[in-house]
C-alpha cells in the first residue's frame, strides 16, 4: 500500500493546524518575499493609540466642545455690566423781544458731560446709575453749573422675572457644550471600534491566506502523487488533468487572499491616519494580538441598564430634552403681561455766578448802594457735587408700569412651537432608548451565536480532516478518484475558512457589545477630554 509523501503530510498538518482547538494559536507568519519591504508587527493597543491620536474624524470633532465653550461665554455676556459716557458742546443765538427793550439776540453756550453705569441682573432686574453736569454761559453775569446723580432700579414681576427664565440662553448653551462633548466621545468610540474591527479583519485575511496556502500545498502534493500513479500505470492520464485543475483553483484562491490582505492593511492604515509619505504604506502589517475566546457571560438586564446610563446618544438626547424644557419655560413666561417697578432716587446741585439779592425784597444788592456795581456771588462746578453729596436737593419716585399685549399671537405661537418641539424630542428619546435596548439584545445574542458557531466549526474542521484522510487512503488503494479527493480537500478548506470567520466574528461581536453599552472607552482604558 502506497503511503503519503512527506510533503503531502506536511501540507495537511499545515492546513489543519492554522487555528486548532486551542484558540489564539496560528501558523507562523512567513517572512517577507525577497525585494519586498520588511513586515511591521503592530499590537492592538498600538493601533488604537495611533487612531486616538491621529485619526482625522477625531481631530475634526475635537474642536466642537471648544467652539461651544465660546457660545456659553457669549450667552453669559448678556449680564456683563456696562459703563458709558458722553460730552456735548453747543451754542444758541436766538432772537428775543420784550415790551421795554424791543428786539434783541439772546446768546448762550452749553457744555454737558455725562457718564453712567448699567448692570443687568440675572433676576431680570436692571440697576442704572447716571451722573451729568451742565455748564451754561448766558453771557451775563457768568457761567452756571447744574449737576445731577440719579440711580434707577427696574424690577419686572411677571414677564422676564426669575433666574431660570433669564438664564435660558446660558442653560441651552451649556447643554449644547455638553452635547458636543458626548458627540466627541461617540466619535472616539466609533473610531476605536472601527480600528479594532479592522485589526481583526486583517487577522482574518492573514488566517485565510494561511489556509489558502496550505490548501494549495495539499493540491500540489496531490498532483505530484497523481503524476507518479499515472506514470506507473495505476491511474488513467485524465486524473492528472483533474489534479491540475485543482491546483489552478487553489492558486486563484491564494491570489484573492493576498488581495484581501492588502485591502485590510489599507483600511487599517486609513483609520490610523498614517501619513502618505510613511514607509508603512509599503510594509506588510503583522498583527501580534490574535482573536481569542473569552466565554463571556452577559447579564442582559444589567447590560440594558448600563446602556441606558452610558450611551452617548442617549445622553445627547436627554440634554436636548433639557434644553427644550428650558425653552418652553421661557416661552411660557413671555406670554405674561408686563408689570415692572421703576424706582428712582437722585440728588442735584447748582453753582455759578449769581447776583446777590436782598432776601426780603429780592432786589439786587449793589456796592455801594444804589450807585454801585451789583454784588456777584461766584462758585464752581465742584460745589454742585458737594451739594449732591450732602443731598440737600434730592428727589425720588416709584412707578408701576403695566403692559397688556392685545392678541399676543407671536408669544402664543412661539410657546406652541416650543411645546411641540419638547413632545417631539421626548418621543425621539424614547425611540433611541428602544433602539439601544434592541442593539444590546442583538449584540448579546451575537456573542452567544458566534461562540457556538466557532465551537461547531472546530468540530467540523476535525471531521472534514478525518474524511479527507479516509478518502486519501481509498484513493491510494484505487477505490476513489482525484475528483473525490479534491472535493474533500475543498470541504476541509471551507470548514477552516468558516472557523476563521467564526472566531473573528466572535471577537468583533465583543467590540460591538462594548460599543452598544457605551463602555468601549472604559474597557480600553481610554480617557476622553476636550
Amino acid at each position: 500500500m502506497k503511503r503519503w509523501s512527506r510533503g503531502m503530510l506536511t501540507g495537511v498538518l499545515a492546513l489543519a493546524c492554522l487555528v486548532p482547538g486551542s484558540p489564539g494559536l496560528r501558523a507562523e507568519e512567513p517572512s517577507a518575499p525577497e525585494g519586498e519591504a520588511p513586515a511591521v508587527s503592530l499590537s492592538l493597543s498600538e493601533v488604537l493609540q495611533s487612531a486616538l491620536e491621529k485619526n482625522l474624524d477625531i481631530a475634526v470633532r475635537r474642536f466642537d466642545p471648544k467652539i461651544q465653550e465660546t457660545a456659553v461665554t457669549s450667552a453669559e455676556s448678556a449680564f456683563d455690566p456696562q459703563v458709558y459716557g458722553s460730552a456735548q458742546v453747543g451754542e444758541d443765538n436766538s432772537p428775543q423781544a420784550d415790551r421795554l427793550s424791543g428786539g434783541f439776540v439772546s446768546s448762550s453756550r452749553d457744555k454737558t458731560f455725562a457718564a453712567g453705569y448699567v448692570d443687568p441682573l440675572r433676576l431680570g432686574s436692571t440697576f442704572q446709575f447716571d451722573v451729568f453736569t451742565n455748564r451754561h454761559l448766558p453771557g451775563d453775569p457768568g457761567p452756571t453749573y447744574f449737576s445731577q446723580a440719579l440711580a434707577t432700579y427696574t424690577q419686572p414681576f411677571l414677564r422676564n422675572f426669575g433666574l431660570d427664565v433669564n438664564k435660558t440662553a446660558i442653560t441651552v448653551a451649556k447643554n449644547d457644550q455638553e452635547i458636543s462633548r458626548w458627540q466627541f466621545r461617540q466619535t472616539v468610540m466609533d473610531t476605536l471600534a472601527q480600528a479594532e474591527e479592522a485589526y481583526y479583519d486583517l487577522n482574518l485575511a492573514i488566517m485565510n491566506m494561511s489556509t489558502a496556502e496550505g490548501y494549495l500545498k495539499l493540491a500540489q502534493d496531490f498532483l505530484d502523487q497523481t503524476r507518479i500513479k499515472v506514470r506507473v500505470g495505476t491511474l488513467p492520464p485524465i486524473e492528472i488533468t483533474q489534479a491540475e485543475a485543482g491546483v489552478a483553483d487553489r492558486e486563484e484562491t491564494v491570489i484573492v487572499a493576498q488581495s484581501a490582505i492588502r485591502g485590510a492593511e489599507d483600511n487599517l492604515r486609513r483609520l490610523m491616519n498614517i501619513p502618505s509619505d510613511s514607509p508603512l504604506w509599503k510594509q506588510p502589517i503583522l498583527p501580534t494580538d490574535e482573536p481569542r475566546v473569552l466565554d463571556k457571560i452577559v447579564d442582559l438586564d444589567e447590560a440594558i441598564r448600563t446602556a441606558m446610563e452610558k450611551r452617548p446618544d442617549l445622553q445627547q438626547a436627554r440634554l436636548d430634552l433639557a434644553s427644550r424644557d428650558a425653552d418652553l419655560r421661557y416661552r411660557k413666561n413671555q406670554k405674561l403681561y408686563r408689570l415692572d417697578l421703576v424706582a428712582k432716587y437722585g440728588a442735584s446741585g447748582l453753582a455759578g455766578d449769581f447776583y446777590a439779592r436782598d432776601p426780603l425784597t429780592g432786589a439786587i444788592i449793589r456796592d455801594p448802594p444804589v450807585t454801585g456795581d451789583p454784588v456777584l456771588d461766584s462758585s464752581g462746578a465742584g460745589d454742585t457735587f458737594d451739594q449732591i453729596a450732602r443731598r440737600g436737593s434730592s428727589t425720588w419716585s416709584a412707578q408701576l408700569q403695566l403692559g397688556i399685549p392685545l392678541g399676543n399671537r407671536a408669544a402664543d405661537a412661539a410657546y406652541a412651537a416650543a411645546r411641540y418641539g419638547q413632545d417631539q424630542t421626548r418621543l425621539t428619546l424614547g425611540q433611541l432608548e428602544q433602539a439601544a435596548q434592541v442593539e444590546v439584545r442583538t449584540s448579546t445574542r451575537n456573542i452567544d451565536t458566534n461562540l457556538k458557531r466557532y465551537r461547531a466549526a472546530l468540530v467540523n474542521t476535525r471531521l472534514q480532516k478525518e474524511k479527507l484522510d479516509a478518502e486519501q487512503k481509498k484513493y491510494e488503494n484505487g477505490m476513489s478518484t482525484a475528483f473525490q479527493v479534491l472535493q474533500y480537500q475543498t470541504d476541509l478548506a471551507n470548514a477552516k475558512a468558516r472557523e476563521n470567520q467564526a472566531i473573528v466574528d466572535y471577537n468583533k461581536s465583543l467590540v460591538a457589545l462594548d460599543r452598544a453599552l457605551g463602555i468601549l472607552l472604559d474597557t480600553r482604558n481610554v480617557t476622553v477630554s476636550d
